[in-house]
């Protein structure tokens, strides 16, 4: 068994709310067990000059299937009013224990 690593960027589409998109990483032989971590992002209000509220990004593991790790990226950027669309992305970083 040894540690191998991918990172993996998620297109974030232009948008208002808490978005949630999925993204998967493949590896070259099987996968017992995996971690996924916030690599970096990018969230930018598509008009100029907007205070913000919330900024937020998250990412989460849904399942190991052989050699594929499929995980959900989740992130909002809102004023106080949460009605001004934003894109970006999100880069997950995925570590995987493989055979």
């Amino acid at each position: 068994m040894s540690v191998d690593f991918r990172a993996v960027s998620i297109t974030i589409p232009q948008g208002t709310g808490r978005r949630s998109i999925e993204g998967a990483a493949v590896f070259s032989s099987r996968v017992l067990r995996a971690g996924v971590a916030l690599n970096g992002f990018s969230l930018d209000f598509a008009a100029p000059d907007r205070p913000f509220n919330v900024l937020e990004a998250d990412t989460d593991i849904l399942s190991i299937e052989q050699n594929t790790v499929r995980f959900r990226v989740e992130c909002q950027l809102a004023d106080r009013n949460f009605d001004d669309p934003y894109s970006g992305y999100v880069t997950a970083l995925v570590t995987a224990d493989v055979q």
